[in-house]
């Protein structure tokens, strides 16, 4: 779903503000970016290959001059599109012409929706509704299918989203199912034959900046940990989803966890974070959705 401009519901805003306050993030963010520089990079590719990012942000947490020496195409999506062109800006890469953005992209489906929802209190109409929203979302049909698509510390924003919505207290859980599943498939819709997904997640709290993990969030201050994870992007439980939904396991082979590294993600918090891979099945007949 493309956003209009002039027409950002309150939940746009709220990302767009979260982007402007870690525009200035950069060096902080040097060993994460290298860490996913080097998982995106580390398989060999044709001369022709193209890469497609999903959440892009400010860029601060990708390396736009190896991306760009590695792949023919790179296509970057996100809700900002201004702050993706001041990340390509900022990084000043050798081929810039290599870049194409893609903004104003909710990669959800149901901002809009989940923005109209009473504050703290959902109905069970309205989750019901925004679930048959997510799962009806088309994905990214005005795109083709990639060499590499990977989606950068994405997940835990959008489940954030809709903490922020209903407090930690009132989570639906099912919803919060529906958008992993949906996010899943979403990656492997854009994957070519043979191709690699990559979902790459923050998804804990690392000991030590002076909060107890429990109580902290995995990105603006909303979502709440959930056991050893936080809520909706255990690495575990998002391999097992892959292995069980039966769109995804005739379609890719089986997901593995990469080893975790840690994000320095501001002066107070260090997360850390891992990455989800998948590989498309390589045969004929695979028509996305």
């Amino acid at each position: 779903m493309i956003t209009p401009p002039g027409e950002k519901c309150r939940l746009v805003a709220r990302q767009l503000r979260l982007n402007r306050e870690t525009l200035e993030n950069w060096r902080l963010y040097r060993s994460h970016r290298e860490a996913v520089a080097d998982l995106i990079c580390r398989p060999p590719q044709p001369t022709s290959a193209r890469l497609c990012i999903l959440g892009a942000g400010n860029c601060n947490d990708l390396d736009l001059a190896r991306f760009t020496g590695r792949f023919a195409q790179v296509d970057l999506v996100d809700l900002d599109r201004q702050a993706m062109a001041a990340g390509v800006q900022r990084q000043s890469p050798s081929a810039p012409g290599r870049i194409s953005l893609h903004g104003g992209v909710d990669l959800t489906g149901i901002l809009k929706t989940l923005d109209t929802w009473e504050r703290y209190r959902p109905s069970r109409e309205s989750i019901d509704h925004c679930m048959r929203e997510a799962r009806a979302f088309a994905g990214l049909p005005f795109l083709d299918r990639f060499n590499v698509a990977a989606s950068i510390c994405l997940l835990s924003q959008i489940v954030d989203s809709v903490v922020s919505v209903t407090g930690p207290g009132a989570v639906p859980l099912e919803l919060v199912r529906t958008l992993q599943q949906r996010h899943l498939r979403l990656l492997a819709e854009l994957l070519l034959p043979g191709a690699v997904g990559y979902l790459v997640t923050d998804f804990d709290l690392e000991p030590g900046d002076g909060r107890p993990t429990r109580k902290a969030s995995s990105t603006s201050g909303a979502a709440t940990p959930r056991g050893q994870a936080f809520l909706g992007v255990s690495p575990r439980e998002l391999c097992a989803l892959v292995r069980n939904d039966a769109f995804l396991r005739t379609r890719v082979q089986p997901a593995r966890m990469s080893p975790s590294w840690l994000w320095r993600q501001n002066p107070r918090r260090t997360l850390r974070v891992c990455a989800i891979q998948f590989q498309r099945i390589e045969k004929t007949g695979f028509s996305g959705r």
